[in-house]
């Protein structure tokens, strides 16, 4: 390859400048540009500034590779998600990197879609990547697994599941009482057959989540004074699939299903059902709510682009990921002492379906 620009002289070598060329440049130590840098010892207000212009000056980058491997710290933190196609999570991630990031940490999120197996793998890979802490919303009802990935005090939250078998800080929605104020809500307007549908995330039993759910369900009924019919009641495995696979999966069947018993009204356990009930309601030219009124857990956009417009239990999802974030930091602090389970609770946002 011919390095001759159009002079007949040789092309200039691009040269990245080191800590040695800023020291040069500012008549100081390699030392004190350190320290500078990376905060590390007290350094004049005036050479500081001095440094920080030259650094500048000259465009030098510091190598947060050579960084980590001096300090032990990646700056790194994992979020291991459930199910990118389900927005609640991308508002969970939202709160993380929006806490981490202003303390010089970057967020890497990977999704299992609701496979366990992926989730083996995206765990293990963000571990040997050295990452310094992990948020996990977990797939696997069952997270023993992670005894043979993990070192016991490795710094770990888990948001909106909390999985049997593996001690690590939670931050839950407060879940039976979300579904205790839906239902009591749809209660006292008058509805007093309620159908409750949704997907659930367990491999052989509903996951503690729907679980909740439908204990908070039943709450309200017991409260009011009225029977439960189990047969109104329907959770069914899944919710992974793509939107297309969504508008005809299990929750349009169990609708079809439930208004032969009849129902009043439904409360969908998640936004994924949702979009099966209410696209059987259109399809069969149900009116909401004048013959089935709806409400859903999570606020997804869409639900305030319909017509009518659909009641939600939102969920602080932004909160859930920045408080799990601020545990996560502490047990990266502190690795020690006992596990907590946070829970934050979710607001009813009444619109035209019920």
């Amino acid at each position: 390859m011919d390095n001759t620009d159009n002079s007949g002289g040789k092309t200039p070598q691009f040269h990245k400048p080191t800590m040695k060329d800023v020291a040069k440049a500012a008549g100081v130590s390699v030392s004190t540009v350190s320290h500078v840098i990376n905060e590390t010892r007290f350094v004049s207000p005036e050479v500081t500034e001095k440094i920080k212009n030259t650094v500048k000056a000259l465009n030098f980058k510091t190598n947060p590779i050579a960084r980590n491997l001096r300090s032990g710290k990646s700056r790194l933190i994992g979020f291991v998600v459930s199910n990118l196609e389900h927005h609640f999570y991308v508002n969970i991630a939202k709160g993380i990197d929006k806490t981490i990031n202003p303390l010089g940490y970057q967020l890497l999120l990977i999704s299992s879609a609701e496979n366990k197996e992926a989730e083996m793998k995206n765990i293990e890979s963000l571990y040997l990547r050295g990452i310094d802490g992990l948020v996990v919303a977990p797939a696997a009802a069952d997270c023993a697994y992670l005894k043979n990935i993990l070192p016991p005090d490795f710094p770990l939250v888990f948001v909106d599941r909390q999985p049997a078998s593996y001690q690590a800080d939670c931050v839950l929605l407060n879940n039976t009482g979300a579904a205790y104020e839906a239902t009591r809500y749809l209660l006292n307007t008058g509805y007093s057959r309620i159908g409750f549908v949704s997907f659930h995330f367990g491999e052989k039993a509903i996951d503690p989540t729907i679980t909740e759910r439908i204990e908070g369900y039943k709450q309200a009924y017991q409260e009011a004074g009225l029977e439960i019919d189990g047969d109104l009641v329907r959770a069914v495995p899944g919710g992974s699939s793509s939107l297309a696979e969504l508008l005809c999966a299990e929750p349009y069947e169990l609708t079809r299903q439930l208004l032969g018993f009849p129902v009043q009204a439904i409360l969908c356990g998640n936004s994924l059902a949702a979009i099966g009930v209410y696209q059987y309601l259109k399809n069969a030219s149900i009116p909401i709510p004048q013959k089935v009124a709806l409400i859903t857990f999570d606020d997804d956009i869409w639900l305030s682009m319909t017509t009518p417009r659909i009641s939600a239990v939102a969920q602080p999802a932004e909160s859930m990921g920045s408080t799990a974030a601020k545990q996560l930091l502490r047990r990266i602090r502190v690795k020690t002492g006992p596990y907590t389970i946070l829970r934050l609770d979710a607001n009813l946002i009444v619109r035209e379906s019920c």
